[in-house]
């Protein structure tokens, strides 16, 4: 499996945190309208008619491109977005951490996602930026010129597997907790309840997914055994939650299952990274595993 991830986590000034709350609620137009209007030298024109829209990185990043491959549209279908905002803390109108993971081929744009957080708050929106090494440590980078740092950790999926596979060594159960409303749909319809074999054979195709369309693809064979595995999954009971009652609509808890989660299990923990179901880039479908055996 070949694709990159960058975790950051964004300090922000209290005069900005107000304009941010929607990026964590799955409400992310007005920052892609922000991006594209940093990136774009044509009069913010529409991507769909522009002349240059085959050399600009908007395309790259927002517009969720269908690859040429029938193949790959047929299994795939629509791609998700190459990064994921999420809340660190509980952000009210004072104070709050903003957590940003880019992936793949964004990874190289980390300057331009900053300056559309200060073109969507019409301010400086950031006061600290920190990055995370493959052990959780902190890396301090320069807000400003994010872009000429040389100590940007830049993760593998593939080396994040191998880290979190040692959590994971004769696991067959773990603790799921629904962090913000999961919503996933199955034969044309939103799912009121937890299903765990459809929540990680979704997981599975949004991982794989990433990698096909924005890093170095899959090994296909493999996750097609992942996928046959997830048939194994059972839920064992609904736990005391961890998280407070929300409001919107999805599905949120916490609960115990059963399966082969030695295999399983690091690609959940990756998957934590990259939320699950509708508005997964903007706060939505964040989750936390835990093995219990």
């Amino acid at each position: 499996m070949d694709l990159n991830l960058v975790r950051l986590h964004i300090s922000l000034a209290p005069q900005a945190v107000q304009d941010i709350m929607p990026l964590l609620c799955g409400k992310g137009a007005g920052f892609e309208e922000a991006l594209r209007s940093v990136c774009c030298v044509q009069n913010n024109q529409s991507c769909q008619i522009c002349s240059i829209a085959c050399n600009c990185v908007v395309p790259s990043l927002i517009s969720r491109q269908l690859s040429h491959d029938p193949a790959l549209v047929r299994r795939y279908q629509k791609p998700g977005l190459p990064f994921v905002f999420y809340a660190l803390s509980d952000i009210d109108y004072h104070d709050g951490l903003l957590g940003l993971n880019l992936l793949g081929s964004a990874c190289g744009h980390l300057s331009l996602f900053l300056k559309s957080l200060n073109r969507l708050t019409a301010k400086e929106a950031c006061f600290r930026l920190t990055a995370f090494d493959y052990q959780d440590v902190a890396v301090q980078l320069d807000q400003v010129r994010p872009e000429t740092a040389d100590n940007l950790p830049v993760l593998a999926a593939a080396d994040l597997l191998t880290v979190y596979s040692h959590r994971f060594s004769c696991c067959k159960k773990i603790r799921l907790d629904l962090v913000t409303p999961l919503r996933l749909i199955r034969d044309g319809r939103e799912l009121n309840r937890l299903d765990p074999q459809h929540f990680i054979r979704s997981l599975l195709r949004r991982i794989s997914s990433l990698a096909v369309y924005y890093g170095g693809g899959v090994d296909q064979e493999y996750f097609r055994y992942l996928v046959q595995s997830a048939a194994s999954v059972s839920l064992v009971r609904q736990l005391p939650s961890k998280t407070a009652g929300v409001l919107q609509r999805g599905i949120t808890g916490s609960y115990e299952l059963a399966g082969p989660f030695e295999e399983l299990g690091p690609f959940l923990t990756l998957g934590e990274q990259l939320h699950l179901g509708k508005g997964a880039a903007f706060g939505m479908g964040a989750f936390a595993v835990e093995a219990l055996e």
